[in-house]
């Protein structure tokens, strides 16, 4: 796999630093701030845990240091507390993006926020612990790419091979299935089995019939006029068959492949006696499972006989859009076009990527982009203008950036902060005391009685008061 143009970090660091530790199994959750792009030419740690307090720039007294020119000093700080992520941007000069809108004040974020600092491009995790570890490449063998969520994809189907079941690769299209059929058949092989890889689509076939003959194979007079073949399972013999968007096959044909399943025999159509033969299954499907076994277009029974992996889909792995696109890039395009197309991206264009939720078609979609901008430029389009219109295109303008913060028009310091302060207030569970302690420990200072007018306002705090405090 390649590494994304600018995506740099020390190159197999894993020795503890401020900022990017390789981290320690731990029972404790703790969310992190990962790193999905920086500048071309520069190096950093690619990620930090968020446990207490994490402040990022340039300057070597921020915790996590990153030498980016266009960083402040110190730029923004994330801060835990208790179970809330809150964000805010600490005067610097270019200002702070989360998910699309600039900050004007401190707010509430969620693991899968996108913030843009500087030339960098950030994305909150919920589990720093639950990435791969900094410097793994597992994936990059199996033509996956991805630095952060592939490595422990690829463990799940190292365990999925080693169980000795079929197995169901479950997620939404365009997620990858084929690939990581293709990576399951590779570490079968790594288990001795030497067989050839055969894929089939089930929603291509044209009915039942064909289905049938097409998977277990025709025996000498079951038609007239038909010669004897094989199906897909006997040239699959010793390898492994992909089947993919298995839903789509009739109940008959699912309960001949859970026979199959169950003890490794089937029978070519109009043959009396079973065969037996070594074939590993793998079955795609696109569709919630549960949901489509309850509608019965999965077999239950079928279905509890597989060993289950769950491809994520792209919107819950958004570092991961660079890598993934670079990859792409560099794969489908010639050298030179390659170049110039990833030096069209920058900071303000990862963030967009990073927040399109490519719900169409997931890494396909990616795969469309590519595409769709080589064929402009092979048209004589230059790079940027290519590059431009090919984003305008597909990434409509773009995803309602939330709000920086919700509230009147109202310019005074409490409106600013007011998601700070009611976080605070739910945190102190409404008392005023506690309110004001947990504001002091986060830098803030409010007058009590104005705290009480705008909880009011904001309708989360009744009171009874003669007359309002003049300001």
């Amino acid at each position: 796999m390649t590494k994304p143009q600018g995506a740099g970090r020390s190159a197999g660091t894993t020795a503890p630093t401020k900022a990017g530790q390789s981290e320690e199994p731990s029972a404790r959750k703790v969310p992190g701030l990962v790193l999905a792009w920086l500048p071309p030419g520069l190096l950093s740690h690619d990620r930090a845990p968020i446990d207490s307090l994490l402040v990022v720039g340039r300057s070597s007294g921020a915790r996590w240091c990153i030498p980016d020119d266009r960083l402040s000093r110190t730029h923004f700080d994330v801060r835990l507390v208790h179970d809330r992520l809150l964000l805010q941007d600490l005067g610097s000069r270019n200002g702070t993006w989360a998910d699309g809108a600039r900050l004007t004040a401190p707010r509430e974020v969620e693991p899968g926020t996108v913030i843009r600092a500087g030339g960098c491009v950030f994305v909150l995790v919920r589990e720093l612990g639950a990435l791969a570890p900094p410097g793994d490449e597992s994936g990059r063998s199996f033509g996956m790419a991805g630095q952060f969520h592939t490595g422990p994809l690829v463990k799940r189907l190292r365990v999925a091979a080693r169980t000795g079941r079929h197995v169901l690769i479950e997620g939404e299209t365009g997620v990858g299935k084929e690939l990581a059929a293709q990576a399951l058949h590779r570490l079968f092989a790594e288990a001795g089995r030497r067989g050839t890889l055969l894929s089939h689509n089930a929603a291509r076939f044209a009915g039942e019939d064909d289905a049938v003959t097409t998977l277990f194979g025709v025996s000498r007079g079951a038609f007239t006029g038909v010669e004897p073949r094989p199906g897909a399972i006997e040239l699959a013999t010793g390898g492994t068959l992909f089947l993919d968007e298995v839903h789509n096959l009739p109940a008959r044909v699912q309960r001949s492949l859970l026979r199959f399943v169950e003890d490794g025999r089937f029978q070519r159509v109009g043959e009396p006696a079973p065969r037996t033969v070594d074939v590993r299954l793998v079955l795609g499907t696109n569709l919630p499972v549960a949901q489509a076994a309850d509608e019965g277009r999965l077999a239950h029974d079928l279905v509890a006989r597989l060993h289950r992996v769950s491809l994520p889909p792209l919107r819950e792995r958004r570092a991961d859009v660079p890598a993934i696109l670079s990859e792409v890039v560099r794969r489908r395009l010639p050298p030179a076009v390659a170049d110039a197309v990833l030096g069209c991206l920058d900071a303000p264009v990862w963030e967009r990527l990073c927040r399109h939720d490519f719900s169409r078609g997931n890494v396909r979609e990616i795969e469309d982009l590519v595409s769709v901008a080589g064929a402009r430029i092979a048209e004589g389009e230059g790079p940027p203008a290519a590059v431009a219109s090919t984003l305008a295109e597909a990434l409509p303008a773009n995803d309602d950036p939330k709000p920086a913060h919700v509230g009147a028009a109202d310019h005074s310091p409490y409106e600013r902060h007011r998601e700070a302060i009611l976080a605070a207030f739910h945190d102190a569970d409404g008392n005023l005391t506690r309110l004001e302690e947990l504001l002091r420990s986060q830098g803030w200072r409010f007058n009590r009685r104005w705290l009480t007018v705008y909880l009011e306002r904001w309708g989360v705090r009744s009171v009874r008061r003669r007359s309002e405090p003049s300001r």
